[in-house]
């Protein structure tokens, strides 16, 4: 019990150092907008109303972005989802963030990357 009594105190005054040493000023100085509600890290809605996964960008430039909301075979368009948003807005998650995306689908339409696109009204980290 007394090793388990030392060791939490050891592991909180780390976390305290931690957070208030020279890491905390190389910290984004952009707050992203968190998700609050029950969303799985990777699916979507039936109509595509809400999306859920990682951040990819095309290669070699990174003109498309897309969320990548699976990787099981028999998802449409292979399982991610162009994203139809104001670049500034885009560019504020980096490659590999998890978000929930939420917005309108158009599949009948094709986006400047060649694929339907979600047309984003909120993106939010998950």
């Amino acid at each position: 019990m007394r090793l388990w009594v030392v060791f939490l105190a050891a592991f909180a005054s780390a976390c305290a150092r931690g957070s208030a040493g020279t890491d905390a000023a190389s910290a984004p100085s952009t707050t992203l907008p968190i998700v609050a509600g029950d969303y799985p890290a990777f699916g979507h809605a039936p109509d595509f109303s809400w999306v859920s996964g990682r951040i990819v960008r095309s290669s070699p430039a990174g003109e498309c972005t897309f969320v990548q909301f699976s990787t099981h075979r028999g998802e449409p368009w292979g399982g991610r989802i162009v994203i139809d948003a104001a670049a500034d807005d885009v560019a504020l998650f980096p490659s590999g963030d998890m978000v929930v995306v939420t917005g309108s689908l158009d599949d009948r339409a094709l986006s400047a990357c060649g694929e339907p696109a979600l047309k984003i009204r909120t993106i939010q980290e998950h």
